[in-house]
């Protein structure tokens, strides 16, 4: 009962937001669009999540490299913003904390700017803030995808995507500014200090071979439990002569502390692109968050990707969010009778034989 009511609010919540802010400050026609006559562009990755910042980085090298006066401008949070540090296809990025009064100068701020074109990535219905924030910054041509119910958008790219790799609604996009031989990599650029600590940390190393062990997602189910990480290790000792280096948060640097030893090392740094030198400069990466994944992609690297069954939705996470990389083994879960949809029951053997056959 509490969960409908709760569910009827934020019905309530959307609709009366959508009466009062669903409405273009500007008039505009994105038939009129021509990329030649684009000044700037803001991308809205506000939603800070690394791993479509990772994927995003296509887009602005892209565009930047066949229309270099285009001033390519990204909204971003504190954490995703991290990707963009060292890449000279942005010319701006405007960092967001999440709270929309704290962040209201930056919205203002956007606005002088008379952005001529915007593109929001979220696939999501919006409820009052994002539609406020859309409001405030009042781009002249907003694009979105499957945004067909609202009149804030210019143009809403509603094709059917969902057992499609993420890559191909960025093409789709390109398409409007006429480029057709696209490059789909991703860019991840690191400094000399990232990369140096990366170095150092491997000349620890004193075996064959690197493994890069990712044991953590965004969720629960995609996430190892300590006996499962326990048991991955030890199966990878004993199968190759590798060590292992473990990224982690701070928060669970503490309780993985029992797994170090000469060749077991847990990583836990202040940067996500502390993490992506790592990846760079390792022989395989096993992991289950996509974050991870789309980061070795950028390397081209040796990588495990681990996945849920998706097989009985219709949105098919395991293709989209797969590696972008021919480097890579992607496995996913399936489901007996009885099985729990959990990234624990993926079997170790499988991840084993996966490893051996890119090393």
């Amino acid at each position: 009962m509490i969960r409908y009511v709760k569910q009827q609010i934020k019905s309530l919540r959307k609709n009366i937001a959508k009466k009062i802010l669903d409405k273009k400050y500007r008039k505009s026609n994105i038939f009129d669009f021509d990329a030649k006559n684009i000044k700037s562009i803001l991308v809205f990755r506000n939603d800070d999540k690394i791993g479509d910042m990772v994927i995003s980085t296509l887009i602005f090298r892209e565009i930047k490299k066949h229309y270099p006066d285009i001033k390519i401008i990204v909204l971003c949070g504190k954490n995703n913003a991290e990707i963009l540090k060292y890449n000279k296809n942005v010319d701006l990025t405007y960092i967001i904390s999440g709270n929309f009064l704290r962040d209201l100068p930056v919205y203002i701020n956007l606005r002088r700017q008379h952005i001529s074109l915007g593109i929001d990535f979220y696939t999501f219905g919006l409820c009052f803030i994002p539609m406020l924030i859309l409001r405030i910054v009042a781009v002249n041509v907003l694009i979105g995808f499957y945004k067909n119910l609202y009149n804030i958008y210019d143009l809403s790219i509603d094709k059917d995507f969902f057992n499609e790799h993420i890559t191909k609604r960025y093409e789709y996009v390109l398409k409007f500014f006429k480029i057709d031989n696209q490059n789909l990599n991703y860019d991840v650029f690191t400094s000399d200090l990232e990369d140096n600590t990366a170095k150092e940390l491997l000349k620890k190393s004193t075996t064959r071979y690197n493994i890069v062990l990712n044991p953590f997602a965004a969720s629960k189910h995609r996430s190892f439990s300590f006996n499962k990480l326990q048991s991955l290790i030890s199966d990878l000792e004993k199968k190759f002569d590798c060590s292992i280096f473990v990224i982690c948060n701070k928060k669970n640097r503490k309780k993985l502390h029992a797994l170090k030893n000469n060749k077991i090392f847990i990583c836990s740094f202040n940067s996500i692109l502390s993490s992506a030198s790592l990846i760079r400069y390792s022989d395989i990466i096993i992991t289950p968050d996509t974050s991870i994944v789309h980061i070795a992609s950028a390397f081209n690297k040796k990588t495990v990707a681990l996945y849920l069954d998706y097989s009985k939705i219709s949105e098919k996470i395991n293709v989209i969010w797969g590696p972008n990389n021919k480097n890579a083994i992607s496995i996913s879960l399936n489901i007996k009778s009885g099985t729990e949809n959990d990234i624990e029951n993926i079997s170790n053997n499988d991840i084993l034989n996966a490893v051996e056959k890119l090393l």
